[in-house]
C-alpha cells in the first residue's frame, strides 16, 4: 500500500516496518513472459511478441498496461492470433494515480499481479535474438530463482548515494541491474519481491534516491541476503542499444534504451520511418538513430515486417470504422 507519509527523517524506519510485515504469498504457479506495454510502446511490444513466437517461444505472454485507451480495440486485435493476455494493471490497483502506473512503478505492479510463478520479464523494446524459453529451464536459473542483466554504469546507486543511509543496506559496489530482461522465482524470492513492490508503492519518495524500478529489485534482494545471478558485462552501441549476453557470451537481446520507440510506419518523402522521434533530441539525431540501428540491431528486417503487419490492421480497423453506421451518423 501507498504511504504518502514517508519522509527522510521516518525512511529507515518505513523501510525496516515493512520489511517485518511480510504478507503471506500469493497463489502463483506455472511460467509465462511479463511485457509492460500499452499507449506508444504497442508497436515495440507487438514486434516482440512476433519475434517470440517466430524463435519458437510457446510460453504464454501477458501485456500488461495502464488504462483502457493504451489498449485500443485496433491493437487488441493485433495481438489475437500470438496467444497473449492483455492485462490492464489499473483494475488491479484502483487507488494508485494512473500517472505512476505508465511509467517505472508498472514493472513490480504488473509481476506482483501476473498469475506465473516463473518470469521472464522483458521490456517492450527488449528485442529478442533467439528463443528465450531456455533461460527458465536453465541450471542458472534453478540454482538462483533470479537471473538479472547488468547496466552499463552506476546512475544512483554509488558509494556516496543517500539510498544506503535511508535503507540502512551497506554498500558494496555491485554493478547495477538493467531490468529491461530479468527471470524471477517469485515464491522463492518472495520476501525480496515484495520488498520491491513495496518501494515502488512509494515511488514518490523512493525514486528520488533511486533510478527508477531497476535499482528497487537490487535493494530488496540485499535487504533479505537472497541469492542472484548477475550476466555477463553488457554492449552499449552508440545509437543507444544495449546488447545483453547469456553466460557463456552469445547475444540474448537486443535492448533499446534511452532513445525513441517504434511507431507504426510513415512517410518522411522518400523514406519509410519506424522510430518515433524522441522529444528531447534534434531532427538530425533522431535520423542519426532510425539509420544506425537498421545496422546495429539483429533482424531488423523483420521487425520491419511485423511493424508493416501492424500498420495493416491499423488501417484495416480504420477502414471499418469509417464505414460502420455510428461513423456514417
Amino acid at each position: 500500500m501507498s504511504d504518502r507519509t514517508i519522509t527522510l527523517e521516518n525512511a529507515r524506519e518505513k523501510f525496516e516496518a515493512a520489511a517485518a510485515a511480510i504478507p503471506p504469498v500469493p497463489d502463483y504457479s506455472g511460467s509465462g513472459i511479463v511485457i509492460c506495454a500499452g499507449g506508444p510502446f504497442v508497436p515495440s511490444a507487438y514486434t516482440v511478441v512476433r519475434l517470440l513466437r517466430a524463435q519458437g517461444v510457446t510460453l504464454p505472454i501477458e501485456i500488461w498496461y495502464a488504462g483502457p485507451e493504451e489498449m485500443p480495440d485496433w491493437a487488441a486485435r493485433a495481438f489475437e492470433p500470438w496467444n497473449v493476455a492483455l492485462k490492464d494493471v489499473t483494475t488491479y490497483f484502483p487507488d494508485r494515480p494512473i500517472k505512476e502506473l505508465r511509467g517505472w512503478p508498472i514493472k513490480p505492479a504488473a509481476l506482483i499481479s501476473s498469475r506465473f510463478r516463473h518470469v521472464l520479464f522483458l521490456d517492450a523494446d527488449c528485442f529478442p535474438l533467439r528463443d528465450l524459453s531456455f533461460i527458465l529451464e536453465s541450471e542458472e536459473y534453478k540454482t538462483y530463482g533470479a537471473l538479472f542483466w547488468p547496466d552499463n554504469k552506476h546512475y544512483k546507486m554509488t558509494e556516496d548515494g543517500t539510498i544506503w543511509g535511508l535503507t540502512g543496506i551497506p554498500y558494496r559496489g555491485d554493478t547495477e541491474f538493467e531490468t529491461g530482461i530479468f527471470a524471477l522465482d517469485k515464491v522463492r524470492h518472495w520476501p525480496s519481491f515484495y520488498m520491491t513492490q513495496w518501494l515502488n508503492d512509494n515511488s514518490a519518495f523512493w525514486y528520488d534516491h533511486v533510478m527508477g524500478d531497476k535499482d528497487t529489485f537490487y535493494l530488496g534482494l540485499r535487504k533479505f541476503d537472497a541469492p542472484f545471478l548477475l550476466a555477463p558485462p553488457c554492449k552499449r552501441y552508440n545509437a543507444v542499444v544495449t546488447r545483453h549476453y547469456w553466460q557463456d557470451g552469445t547475444p540474448l537481446v537486443d535492448h533499446r534504451t534511452g532513445t525513441s520507440k517504434y511507431s507504426l510506419p510513415r512517410r518522411k518523402g522518400p523514406v519509410s520511418l519506424y522510430l518515433a522521434p524522441y522529444k528531447h533530441r534534434s531532427q538530425k539525431k533522431n535520423i542519426y538513430d532510425e539509420l544506425m540501428q537498421r545496422f546495429i540491431i539483429r533482424d531488423f528486417r523483420r521487425h520491419i515486417v511485423y511493424l508493416k503487419d501492424l500498420g495493416a490492421v491499423h488501417k484495416q480497423w480504420l477502414k471499418e470504422q469509417a464505414g460502420s453506421p455510428r461513423s456514417a451518423a
